[in-house]
């Protein structure tokens, strides 16, 4: 039996690979590519998204003040500096604004040295989680639902952004990965969900599937049963379960859809070293794919401080051999 496809969401703990801080890393280029090369090397992960702070970027870009530290912290937003009453028009893409341009490069480096071998994408935020940190969680949830006429201008212009950094992510022929953690619930209500994200995702991978792009990942992760249909109607070719939800039901629900499922091993399992637990949902994976053969085996991202060998002996793990299906 051919082993399962291996996906683990690998950010910053490439930098920890290298020696490196998270902030080092996502202000260099050199430094970034240099992580996820290396990190590659260690791993021979079926897929590599290339990203630091991957929520900060789009946000920066736009406005948002990011700070960065000396430690192992992740780079993070301290300004909202969107308001509703913000004219939509100044959101418009530059390869220049922020880090965009480093994260293109980047990329490039990454994909000049293992493109090769392994699939090589950048990691990018739904137009809906880039509302979310532009204006801060609570007034964007209450301005949601408010039901407010100036979020749809200003998400529609955040869109636009994301189309321009689309188009100029694949003229590198690299993928892209939509991130959009912002849209999980708890956080939102599915009503919020359906009117809010789902119409930009769908109009976005629209976008990338026109520009020729087989492979439309939509990473979300936590419980997100409650809207599950509606992430199936996004236009993703990826759906997700993680490591807190019923596999069964994803399974189906990617059958139903000829989705690719991802099914998610806990990533704090994988840092401490909780073998048995990744062991039993490692198993529990296999036996779904009786039932579903296009499944991959991922994780949530992967701590900066997980020792390599733990994750070194999940991915040995992954091999149906072991295994007394």
């Amino acid at each position: 039996m051919r082993r399962l496809p291996f996906m683990p969401t690998i950010v910053e703990h490439a930098a920890a690979i290298i020696g490196q801080t998270p902030s080092a890393a996502a202000q260099d280029a050199s430094i970034m590519a240099k992580a996820h090369i290396e990190a590659y090397k260690l791993y021979r992960q079926d897929a590599v998204t290339v990203g630091m702070d991957i929520y900060n970027i789009e946000a920066e870009a736009l406005g948002c003040e990011i700070r960065f530290y000396d430690d192992e912290s992740i780079p993070g937003i301290l300004t909202h500096p969107l308001t509703l009453d913000s004219d939509p028009g100044r959101i418009s893409f530059s390869p220049g604004l922020g880090r965009i341009q480093l994260i293109l490069d980047a990329a490039v480096m990454v994909k000049a040295a293992i493109g090769n071998e392994t699939k090589v994408s950048v990691g990018i935020c739904g137009p809906f989680s880039i509302f979310m940190e532009l204006l801060g969680f609570e007034t964007a949830i209450h301005a949601f639902l408010d039901e407010d006429p100036r979020v749809v201008p200003l998400l529609n212009a955040i869109l636009e952004f994301q189309k321009s950094y689309c188009a100029a992510i694949i003229a590198q022929e690299l993928g892209v990965t939509v991130f959009e953690s912002w849209a999980s619930p708890p956080l939102i209500t599915p009503g919020i969900y359906r009117q809010y994200a789902l119409p930009y995702e769908q109009a976005l991978f629209t976008y990338v599937h026109d520009l020729g792009q087989p492979a439309r990942p939509l990473v979300i992760g936590g419980d997100t049963r409650p809207i599950l249909d509606c992430i199936a109607e996004t236009g993703t070719t990826l759906l997700v379960s993680d490591y807190n939800t019923p596999l069964p039901l994803y399974v189906e629900k990617a059958r139903e859809k000829g989705l690719t499922l991802r099914a998610n091993i806990d990533p704090k399992q994988v840092s401490r070293g909780a073998f048995d637990e990744i062991d039993a949902r490692i198993k529990e994976i296999y036996a779904q794919r009786e039932v579903y053969p296009n499944l991959i085996v991922g994780t949530g991202v992967v701590p900066y401080d997980t020792p390599p060998g733990n994750l070194l002996r999940v991915m040995a793990m992954n091999s149906p051999p072991i295994f007394n299906l």
